[in-house]
């Protein structure tokens, strides 16, 4: 076939490439049907402890890529649910009293109170860590060391092959910190998340994506505050993971997580300034997430969600929230007075030693006494590359006369010319 027969070929396959997205367009046109059903059968929610690690990271992986998210059933036992989910409230309440004695004395002080944070002075009131940037003031402890029981579950084995199918081998967790939905109160205060005056309506939204595709990036348009953000169009690759352990059973009545399926291919973004998406409003195809305690939500950054803002169910809807990265982004370099916010939040070395080993890996990089190398499958990768392109240069000497046609069979294609 020549040149001129293989153009005519990729013109006719692009027409049918075309018409067959029109049917496909045709076909997703009752999207909230299409949701709903979604939604019933769970086609997103995998049971850690029914099927095999390797299909749960192959149909989990499956999802994220579909759908933008996946649960992953029953990774915390039954047995050890309740206890954490008090450690986890307890846990809330210590971060809640620590953070206002940070934001008292920083208050009472004015630009002291740095000096103070930062020399250790007043760790009588505030429990601070330092951090690993030099010239950066001191930040309170991860929220990792107010729940050692949930510590021992974060690096689950299955959670952990989920991360490193999508993300790469060397994994670290950015963020965590808990995440209680608060339900109706008996003086007649609505349960929900975020401001009161927001809550108690089934039809209300706060959209938007994760960091590092979050757009107003923590701070806005404060240098101090602001974590950076990737610009859009966002490019089509998973940068981060945002796992939400449920500690209660959430459903469309207790704190399901919002999502829109498919949402983290959109070049749009419900809080971008050109695209013409209200945050606050119901988008057509959205859904509420449906899992008992014990389960993980695993999500890309990219995907619109929201946390319910009503909660009728009559009790608090208890979750941790964590942030997976892969090692090559980068975390907490900008926001230089960024204190409160709860990226990469470090821990002293006592408190690193007493994390899980395999916990260990995943927040070296949040301690300042060790040195956070990159770990053996990375090592592993550069080896492998290392001798191939060894091997190459040893072909100059064994067998130069062949290496004219070594790649003949290389063919790099073109895109088509926009012309």
């Amino acid at each position: 076939m020549n040149i001129s027969e293989l153009h005519a070929k990729a013109a006719r396959l692009e027409r049918e490439l075309q018409e067959t997205r029109d049917l496909l367009t045709q076909a997703n046109h009752d999207v909230e049907a299409i949701t709903a059903d979604l939604a019933r059968t769970r086609a997103y929610a995998f049971n850690a402890a029914t099927i095999s690690v390797e299909d749960v990271v192959e149909d989990g992986a499956n999802s994220l890529s579909r759908y933008g998210f996946c649960v992953i059933d029953n990774v915390i036992p039954t047995s050890q649910v309740d206890s954490i989910c008090k450690e986890v409230l307890a846990a809330q309440s210590a971060i809640a009293k620590n953070m206002q004695g940070v934001r008292d004395l920083l208050g009472s002080e004015g630009r002291n109170g740095w000096e103070l944070l930062k020399n250790q002075t007043a760790t009588n009131k505030v429990e601070l860590r330092p951090v690993r940037r030099a010239g950066y003031p001191p930040k309170p402890p991860n929220d990792i060391v107010w729940m050692p029981q949930y510590a021992q579950h974060l690096a689950n084995p299955v959670v952990t092959a989920v991360a490193r199918r999508v993300l790469d081998d060397h994994l670290r967790i950015a963020q965590l910190h808990p995440r209680i939905i608060a339900t109706d109160k008996p003086d007649g205060t609505l349960g929900g998340f975020g401001a009161v005056e927001h809550r108690g309506r089934a039809d209300t939204r706060e959209w938007h994506t994760d960091w590092p595709h979050d757009l107003s990036a923590y701070g806005r348009d404060n240098p101090d505050e602001n974590v950076g953000c990737i610009r859009q169009p966002f490019p089509d690759i998973t940068m981060c993971l945002v796992m939400i352990w449920y500690l209660t059973d959430v459903d469309e009545n207790s704190g399901g997580t919002w999502v829109v399926p498919g949402s983290h291919k959109d070049k749009r973004n419900p809080r971008g300034p050109s695209d013409g998406i209200t945050v606050t409003a119901p988008i057509p195809g959205d859904m509420q997430v449906t899992a008992q305690a014990g389960s993980v939500y695993i999500q890309d950054s990219r995907s619109w969600h929201a946390s319910a803002m009503h909660n009728p169910s009559g009790r608090e809807r208890v979750a941790v929230v964590n942030r997976w990265c892969p090692w090559w982004l980068s975390v907490d370099d900008y926001a230089p007075g960024g204190i409160h916010n709860t990226v990469c939040r470090p821990l002293a070395h006592s408190e690193y030693l007493a994390l899980p080993a395999d916990l260990q890996l995943l927040m070296r990089h949040l301690c300042p006494d060790e040195q956070d190398t990159l770990q053996q499958p990375v090592l592993d990768r550069a080896g492998a590359a290392a001798l191939r392109t060894r091997w190459g240069f040893r072909q100059l000497k064994e067998n130069p006369d062949g290496l004219a046609q070594a790649n003949a069979h290389v063919r790099v294609p073109l895109g088509p010319s926009k012309n």
